[in-house]
């Protein structure tokens, strides 16, 4: 299944999305910090094959245009997927996102229902249990290693793999290279000074009253944010589920692609039965 790229006037941002598919359905997949759209790259090609899939880098991030902190919080990632969607004429999604992604499922979820058939939570921030002590080290970084640079990607990568002989050149590259260049490190500090846990324990009341069909699914070695917060979702949002997704850590879609899609298309096909 070819994946294919593209960019899309959203508002006032250029954003660059990879899709595939043309099914009835459409799944849209998120990511995180500081990674892009190139996460799902092995996931698009086994979804497309029953649904549409559309995969965009966040503002900020990967290929899309760049901005300040202030319109790289979650609720404002919100607002530019939606001003996204009506750009390209999709009037409903199921929403699957990963780390930050997670908490722009979750905001989305509750702020644009209409929007949203059903959300997941891949590996996802929640409640407060987030940005990362490694991600707050950006702001103010007291030695080399927490310096915003392609070393600090690398690391994150690293320590966020449970496979990792999956760390391969091409992995890397595709997460490094959009910050690649000499104003790539104040690019990667502003994406973390746009970070506060408020923004998705401040809905924690909404999602206790979603009726929405929700999955949520962690590594069963992530380090970053473990399984344990699943649960506690799983605990907040009516009728949801929760699975453990075995030797997989935080990058659970590069340790085991094949799983996560599988997951993935599990709960879809569980709604539409």
């Amino acid at each position: 299944m070819q994946i294919t790229e593209n960019i899309v006037q959203a508002g006032k941002y250029k954003m660059f999305y990879r899709s595939a598919g043309t099914g009835d359905q459409t799944i849209l997949l998120l990511h995180g910090i500081p990674t892009n759209s190139f996460l799902w790259v092995h996931v698009i090609p086994q979804l497309a094959q029953d649904y549409t899939v559309i995969a965009p880098d966040l503002v900020g991030y990967g290929a899309s245009d760049r901005s300040t902190n202030e319109e790289l919080t979650l609720p404002m990632q919100a607002n530019h997927i939606v001003t996204l969607l009506d750009a390209l004429g999709i009037p409903s999604v199921h929403v699957v996102g990963h780390d930050l992604g997670g908490g722009i499922a979750q905001i989305l979820a509750v702020n644009y229902t209409e929007r949203i058939e059903s959300f997941m939570v891949v590996d996802g921030v929640a409640f407060s249990n987030w940005p990362l002590p490694k991600v707050v080290a950006l702001r103010y970084p007291t030695a080399p290693e927490f310096e915003p640079s392609l070393y600090f990607i690398e690391k994150m990568l690293r320590e966020g793999l449970f496979h990792q002989e999956l760390l391969t050149p091409e992995l890397l590259n595709g997460f490094s290279q959009p910050f690649n260049h000499p104003n790539g490190p104040q690019e990667l500090l502003e994406a973390s000074l746009a970070l506060n846990h408020h923004q998705t324990e401040d809905i924690v009341p909404d999602l206790q009253r979603l009726n929405k069909p929700a999955t949520f699914l962690y590594g069963q070695y992530d380090r970053y944010l473990p399984p344990y917060w699943g649960n506690r979702l799983k605990e907040t949002v009516p009728n949801s589920t929760f699975n453990i997704l075995p030797e997989c850590s935080h990058y659970s879609m590069c340790d085991n692609p094949l799983l996560v899609s599988q997951e993935i298309m599990n709960h879809i096909n569980k709604i539409l039965a």
